[in-house]
């Protein structure tokens, strides 16, 4: 199959997940195979430049995501979904298409994954912020300071780096999505903040998919923690007035968010994880999706050992 996903030049942990997992469970992808698969990511939208060319071939939906826009997603008869991310994406469609949870949780059909689930824990909290969070601030300063163990959103040093540092983290601080899904999937604890994301992601993006996957797994109401990123100046006010409100005078101050974010992070003391039964149930149906979608594309599994 054609792995199609969401690729950032600076890296991205959740989307650059796809190109780590897919090839173990459905080996090596082929750029040219008739059959494009989409797994892990906000990628179900019109008009996204990830299908602009695919129009002919058969797009397989392994648990993908809706991103909200003001406008439908069409489908044609060549869309193959075998599952949603959550019921907000299932909803997009009608209920047409049945949901699991969001594809990462396929990771727990790896043959190593109980290694990672048993990795000794060299840290008390580790904190993780969205990959458009990174430029703002110095975070290994401010994890030192805080005595956090930082994990780059960036995963410089390779997804499975990265999978090891939330495997042995006893409580996980993320703004990444997909930090706070893996570290469920690894049974850590974990909490949300926000901080660029309302900025630049937008605040219906980011709320929409992560009401999707939280409700998936029977999470609901739970707290996250924001820290505002900008402030409106004194002028705020009467420059919306002169402007006919199309101009909004709020300013970045690093030293002043820097402060709070500190202070923010230091007192984080309510942390989640979804229930065991809820994590056998995900488990279970997203090996039944695996092991057809094997036998559909006439792989060898003769070295696939699945746990769940």
């Amino acid at each position: 199959m054609n792995y199609v996903y969401y690729r950032d030049p600076k890296g991205n942990f959740g989307d650059d997940l796809n190109g780590w997992l897919w090839p173990q469970l459905f080996g090596e992808g082929k750029n040219d195979d008739p059959d494009v698969f989409l797994g892990i990511g906000s990628i179900l939208y019109d008009g996204s430049p990830l299908f602009r060319d695919l129009a002919a071939q058969r797009k397989i939906v392994f648990g993908a995501g809706v991103r909200p826009t003001h406008k439908t997603f069409q489908l044609s008869s060549r869309w193959d979904i075998r599952f949603l991310r959550g019921p907000l994406s299932a909803y997009a469609f009608n209920n047409q298409f049945p949901y699991i949870a969001d594809a990462a949780y396929a990771i727990r059909q790896l043959p190593e994954f109980n290694n990672l689930l048993h990795l000794p824990k060299k840290y008390n909290v580790s904190v993780m912020p969205y990959f458009k969070s990174v430029p703002f601030f110095d975070w290994q300063s401010i994890c030192f300071r805080l005595g956090f163990n930082y994990i780059s959103p960036h995963a410089e040093k390779g997804v499975a780096h990265t999978l090891q540092e939330i495997a042995a983290s006893r409580y996980v601080i993320t703004e990444a999505m997909h930090g706070a899904i893996l570290a469920d999937a690894l049974r850590v604890p974990w909490h949300r903040f926000l901080l660029s994301t309302p900025h630049t992601e937008g605040s219906g993006v980011s709320e929409f998919k992560w009401m999707d996957w939280q409700t998936a797994i029977h999470l609901y109401n739970i707290n996250a923690t924001p820290v505002k990123l900008y402030r409106k100046s004194f002028l705020h006010q009467e420059i919306k007035s002169i402007s006919g409100n199309r101009i909004s005078a709020e300013f970045f101050i690093p030293g002043r968010v820097k402060s709070e974010l500190l202070k923010t992070l230091e007192n984080i003391a309510e942390f989640y994880l979804s229930e065991d039964a809820v994590i056998r149930r995900i488990d279970d149906k997203i090996h039944d999706q695996t092991a057809l979608l094997r036998s559909e594309q006439s792989i060898d599994t003769s070295s696939f050992i699945t746990t769940h």
